[in-house]
């Protein structure tokens, strides 16, 4: 008898490995994600936001609403003043690095982050620290925005500031058009750039934006048992008036000036006087800059 022949084994296929410059790569964005309109996937420049506070470029959202419904072509938007300065910075911060106008730019910037550091109460500038926009602020309570809600005119704020604001008056603080808390919208794009500046890692947090998320936090505890916003017969903690705002903002600058005497005093005594006459000529030049450029806070073109 033949035994039987075994048969040759057969050797495992190696799988062709792949070209890595060919595999697809997911597109990494220059800038942060909320600049990017969800439809076209490019800068936006002329942002708008829907009822469900999510922003896009108006051309953009027109044309598919246009294609839709027309139920849903019925849909308004509002103007996200707030997102496209923040964009128009960034373009212009990028395109004027390594020149002397950038320079000039960024020094500037400092000295208007220094100060509105010292109107918050918070550390004393360091140069660590990327100025925050002009945009990221409420032009009702001049701090940083903890819940952003923007109106009709696409003017953002402090969404309880503005509610006990329409409540008292029924018009914007800034253009004093007619309002109602049911046309407010809420801002996520500007939202979720305020939020991953607080989710940088603890060294690199701005200061501003550390006592920003201080204050979430001691609000935590108190958000179950206190309404969104005062009622109808409750006072408001935040100005309702104009002249609640100027009282706000002549306080700040008390402090502002505090604080600038006490930086010059230290100044003096630790700084070589040939340094101190620089900081000073610098300083003055660039605050009569700060007050040409009109408020700090003014978010109306």
């Amino acid at each position: 008898q033949q035994e039987p022949q075994e048969e040759p084994k057969k050797e495992p296929q190696k799988e062709p490995q792949k070209d890595p410059q060919q595999e697809p790569r997911q597109p990494q964005h220059r800038y942060p994600d909320p600049f990017y309109c969800p439809l076209t996937q490019k800068v936006m420049k002329d942002p708008v936001v829907g009822a469900d506070g999510d922003s896009f470029e108006n051309s953009a959202v027109l044309e598919r609403d246009a294609a839709e419904s027309s139920l849903q072509s019925q849909q308004t938007y509002y103007p996200n003043r707030a997102l496209k300065k923040i964009i128009d910075k960034e373009k212009q911060r990028i395109k004027e690095q390594g020149t002397m106008v950038g320079a000039l730019h960024r020094a500037e910037e400092s000295v208007r982050s220094g100060f509105k550091q010292i109107l918050e109460k918070s550390a004393l500038p360091s140069a660590d620290y990327r100025p925050l926009p002009d945009a990221y602020y409420c032009p009702i309570t001049f701090d940083i925005i903890s819940r952003p809600a923007i109106d009709p005119d696409g003017n953002t704020y402090e969404r309880q500031a503005i509610i006990g604001w329409i409540r008292i008056n029924g018009t914007s603080p800034l253009t004093r058009n007619a309002l109602t808390v049911e046309q407010l919208r809420d801002n996520n794009a500007l939202d979720d750039l305020i939020n991953a500046e607080a989710n940088k890692g603890e060294g690199s947090v701005h200061p501003s934006i550390r006592r920003l998320v201080e204050r979430r936090n001691e609000a935590v505890d108190e958000e179950s048992s206190r309404p969104d916003a005062p009622g109808e017969g409750e006072s408001s903690p935040y100005p309702t008036s104009q002249e609640e705002i100027d009282e706000r903002s002549r306080s700040n600058w008390s402090c502002t000036c505090v604080a600038l005497i006490f930086l010059v005093i230290v100044l003096l005594l630790f700084v070589p006087a040939e340094s101190f006459f620089l900081f000073v000529f610098m300083s003055v030049c660039i605050c009569t800059v700060v007050a040409c450029k009109g408020s700090y806070f003014d978010q109306d073109d």
